[in-house]
């Protein structure tokens, strides 16, 4: 599906908007110039590096050392949110609102899971997101439509022909940097904001290709490189490459980010006619050159702003949140300077030096080593001058710092899997610690999920509003045709989830907790079969038993099935008894009743089918040996219904 029109506004009304987002950008920058040096500071805190190789103060070669509390931190919560939400390799978890769409629930979370992790790549931009919020506080994400042409050729029969291949073509999902993200400082909700937008880099050939795309207008690749020959000068805002430039002095890189192209991708409402009702608008806009790349209306099916805004530790009346960089800020510095004041006290204590005699005779290249003699004629002529004593409160200091770090971020040995120090405690305490300890991350994870619940919701409402790029799916996968189905509702039943919910997958979904689950299911519901066959048999009632017997063989078969779901087992159907699902949904005739249908309920008292022939048991006593233990094929117990 290509991508929706574009709107001409007139040189005088886009005159206007150039203005309009002008004034609006230059207001933004002033308020928020202190927030990106912050920024920056917090990124160079994460990386710890020293800002000199060797230090001359208070001696040369003092240390150095930066102390890594906050990647400690960073790192510690990041690796275990990773492997929680990432580690059961099923991210979206389905629950259906109505019974008619049980049977949907497990092929749409094959799909979801399968579009996000093989179409989207969706790993890798959430955990961008991730990072980034608990570095710096907030975490933006932006599930959108995107689409890409590449264009080749190729000989056929001795003739070159060109052809296009579309190499994108649906839902996207990208991790939005902080630093790039642009949003009104005082406002406190993306759908209720003036405006909301990014800044853009990419190279020359990207926005061929999106021109090319339908993304940009006519011309605009050939206009801009035009204007970047005759003018190479910085974007008028370029705070994000000022935070770029800061990154790449960190990781020693020498790109220059003049190469690429900046722009603005500007959501906000407008007046593009004289119906005095503003309008949901998106804008793509250069700066440097102040020419509009692309104006089209708000193309989403609920008029939303695509950016989605999560936090890690909430501020009150504020939409962005404080990171543990943040959290760390003080004591970072504090602990790194009472560090390098221990290690240099230590190394003044250790260092020696030597006093000796004019008159002794030896100089400066004179040999130390272990059982060297020195003849004197005085035992005054030398002598060792120690350079200083070892203070124990240096190391002392550093330690209550790193208490007063871990307490604030919640970070600390038990968490890291470090044995504790001092005179070790007990399991329960420990265990105590652990529990207490893990609601600051429970917190976290909780907001990580609502942030995925969104996510999830924006890519399948983008799914059904601009289609499927491939159809092969519906056909080939288990469950295609339901999934199909489901896309082809109203866009309101999916986004509000009211046949549906899709969510981040929790503990309650991981496979092996379903395993475990389901096998003690399994054997509570043999037990309850058994236990109403024998309590159904003495009452005579045949409608009785046989319905025992049907929900019996649907329900067991349903428990085997879902156990071998947990264990990833192909060809679940040449396994169980696949004939009884279509038995009965009445594809295929009924052991029990015979012709199709479902499993009958017997209109006499004396349901004599059989299965082969005269003198054998019937379907039903059959059935009935199984569960109560009796392999005979009747009598006994009253067992026989005649």
């Amino acid at each position: 599906m290509p991508y929706p029109r574009e709107i001409y506004l007139g040189e005088v009304r886009e005159a206007e908007l150039v203005q309009h987002i002008e004034s609006e950008l230059v207001q933004y920058y002033m308020d928020t110039s202190e927030h990106l040096d912050d920024l920056i500071q917090w990124q160079s805190d994460y990386w710890a590096k020293p800002t000199k190789k060797q230090a001359i103060f208070p001696f040369k070669g003092a240390c150095t050392t930066v102390i890594p509390v906050t990647a400690i931190a960073v790192e510690a919560i990041h690796a275990r949110t990773e492997t929680q939400l990432f580690g059961q390799q099923q991210l979206v978890a389905a629950q259906s609102i109505s019974n008619e769409w049980d049977e949907a629930q497990k092929p749409l979370e094959d799909f979801m899971n399968y579009y996000l992790f093989r179409k989207i790549k969706i790993k890798s931009e959430l955990s961008s997101c991730f990072l980034e919020a608990e570095k710096f506080g907030t975490m933006i994400g932006k599930p959108g439509y995107e689409r890409v042409v590449r264009y080749g050729a190729r000989e056929i029969n001795g003739e070159e022909k060109n052809f296009s291949v579309v190499y994108k073509d649906g839902p996207c999902f990208d991790a939005i940097p902080d630093s790039r993200f642009l949003y009104p400082y005082w406002a406190k909700d993306v759908q209720s904001s003036d405006w909301v937008g990014e800044e853009h880099s990419e190279s020359p050939y990207y926005i061929y290709q999106a021109e090319k795309a339908g993304l940009f207008r006519e011309g605009i690749y050939e206009d801009l490189m035009i204007y970047m020959e005759n003018q190479m000068s910085g974007s008028p805002g370029d705070d994000g490459k000022k935070f770029d430039r800061s990154q790449m002095d960190l990781e020693h890189t020498k790109y220059s980010i003049g190469k690429n192209l900046e722009w603005i991708e500007f959501w906000t409402a407008w007046e593009v006619d004289s119906s005095d009702v503003k309008k949901e608008i998106v804008i793509h806009y250069h700066r440097d050159s102040r020419k509009i790349m692309s104006i089209r209306y708000n193309y989403l099916s609920d008029l939303r702003r695509p950016y989605r805004i999560g936090k890690y530790f909430p501020v009150e009346h504020r939409s962005r949140g404080i990171g543990i960089c943040k959290m760390n800020e003080q004591f970072q510095r504090s602990i790194t300077t009472r560090h390098r004041q221990f290690v240099d006290n230590a190394t003044l204590a250790n260092i020696r030096m030597f006093k000796i005699h004019k008159l002794s005779g030896y100089g400066n290249g004179e040999p130390i080593f272990p059982g060297k003699m020195w003849f004197l004629d005085n035992m005054d002529q030398i002598d060792t001058i120690q350079m200083g004593e070892v203070y124990p409160s240096a190391y002392q200091t550093e330690q209550s710092d790193v208490i007063y770090s871990q307490q604030r971020t919640g970070v600390n040995d038990v968490t890291l899997g470090m044995p504790q120090v001092g005179t070790p405690g007990t399991a329960t305490s420990d265990l105590a610690r652990i529990q207490e300890g893990n609601k600051k991350f429970d917190l976290w994870y909780m907001r990580v999920r609502d942030f995925g619940d969104e996510v999830i919701m924006d890519i399948a409402d983008l799914y059904q509003q601009f289609g499927p790029r491939n159809l092969e799916y519906f056909y080939t996968a288990a469950g295609g045709e339901m999934v199909r189905a489901f896309m082809q509702l109203p866009s309101s039943y999916i986004r509000e989830g009211i046949i549906i919910n899709l969510k981040v997958s929790s503990q309650v979904h991981n496979k092996v907790l379903d395993r475990q689950n389901w096998q003690q299911i399994a054997g509570f519901l043999n037990q309850y079969y058994q236990g109403l066959a024998q309590l159904a048999i003495p009452l005579g009632n045949p409608q009785m038993i046989q319905l025992i017997f049907t929900k019996g063989l649907g329900a067991l078969t349903e428990a085997m099935r879902q156990i071998l779901e947990t264990y990833d087992v192909r060809n679940i159907d040449r396994i169980i008894v696949k004939e009884l699902d279509l038995m009965l949904k009445g594809q295929i005739p009924s052991i029990l009743g015979g012709g199709n249908g479902p499993l009958p309920l017997p209109s006499g008292a004396q349901p004599n089918n059989r299965v082969t022939g005269a003198g054998e048991a019937t379907g039903m006593e059959q059935l009935l040996s199984l569960i109560t233990g009796n392999r005979e094929g009747g009598g006994g117990n009253g067992s026989r219904i005649s």
